[in-house]
């Protein structure tokens, strides 16, 4: 019997400085379930030129066309974000843009986590930008952790029960929607 690979989650993050609470959260997530996934935190989106319609793909940045394989690559897509000025961070949104022209993103799997103070409108935009482009997401694989700094330590560690249970929950679903055959990851 031939074992499945484990899935590879491709992870952005909004949050773009080192001291990054969605970075930590990002790279926490990233040795706490490498038995069940590969994630890959990607690094490189304050490197995109601002988006531009129109361009021929000989015109797309070559960073851009890397990023876009990169995306239509993974199992899935697990994004964390803060929330800058009641919006999306403009980083993750540019990214995000850079996409519309491709179909990397229809029907993939994604996990949206927005990690911070509030996050209710950077949430909901998020939420509405990855359904226009076609990314695949449910209630269960999205979530809002407002006041994050009660909640996630300074290293990225969860210390609040209720949320580190939302997390492991909304890992559970993504990580079982990437799997054959209906067989649990978990």
């Amino acid at each position: 019997m031939k074992l499945n690979p484990k899935p590879k989650l491709l992870a952005l993050s909004g949050g773009i400085s080192p001291t990054s609470y969605n970075k930590k959260i990002l790279q926490n997530l990233k040795f706490e379930f490498s038995m069940h996934c590969d994630i890959i935190i990607y690094d490189f989106i304050d490197k995109f030129p601002f988006f531009s319609s129109g361009l021929t793909d000989e015109e797309i940045p070559t960073i851009v066309k890397e990023f876009l394989k990169e995306v239509d690559a993974a199992d899935g897509i697990l994004i964390c974000s803060p929330e800058y000025v009641f919006s999306i961070p403009g980083v993750l949104k540019n990214a995000i843009e850079w996409a519309v022209s491709s179909v990397v993103f229809t029907d993939k799997p994604v996990a949206l986590i927005t990690a911070a103070s509030v996050g209710e409108k950077a949430h909901e935009s998020l939420l509405l930008v990855l359904k226009t482009i076609g990314a695949k997401l449910s209630e269960e694989t999205n979530l809002l952790i407002s006041g994050v700094k009660a909640k996630v330590s300074a290293d990225g560690k969860i210390h609040d029960d209720s949320t580190k249970l939302a997390i492991n929950n909304l890992m559970k679903v993504l990580l079982n929607s990437l799997t054959t055959n209906n067989q649990s990851s978990f």
